[in-house]
């Protein structure tokens, strides 16, 4: 089920990204709701425009992932999708203060990667 669709891509979420949204969201201050906001924004601008320029929004972290950052914590983690074409998938939503990758993202991006396709092929 889409989250948001644009005009060149139709953002969609994992199990685990519906989960991990609410658990990012609320290590998120409440005096803070612009932060949410912009989370939304970016996957916004990202489903229309099919990428994000800005280093301060958009990271490639390698093996085909990518993380879309705000300004605050908040980052979704995801991927272009191998076999549908024009969707990009969120794999999962943390809250995080430092600039450096957790290896630990990476793996459950991977994990969360490769349950989505095992699933199509069934």
């Amino acid at each position: 089920m889409p989250f948001y669709s644009g005009v060149k891509l139709t953002i969609e979420l994992t199990d685990d990204a519906r989960a991990s949204l609410v658990e990012a969201e609320a290590h998120v201050s409440p005096n803070d709701a612009a932060c949410k906001a912009q989370l939304r924004r970016l996957l916004q601008r990202l489903a229309d425009i099919g990428h994000l320029r800005s280093g301060d929004q958009w990271n490639n972290e390698g093996d085909g992932f990518f993380a879309v950052k705000t300004r605050c914590c908040l980052r979704a983690y995801g991927w272009y999708h191998r076999y549908r074409r024009q969707v990009f998938m969120i794999s999962h939503f943390i809250c995080k203060k430092r600039q450096r990758l957790d290896p630990a993202d990476i793996e459950r991006a991977r994990k969360n990667r490769d349950q989505c396709y095992q699933g199509e092929k069934s």
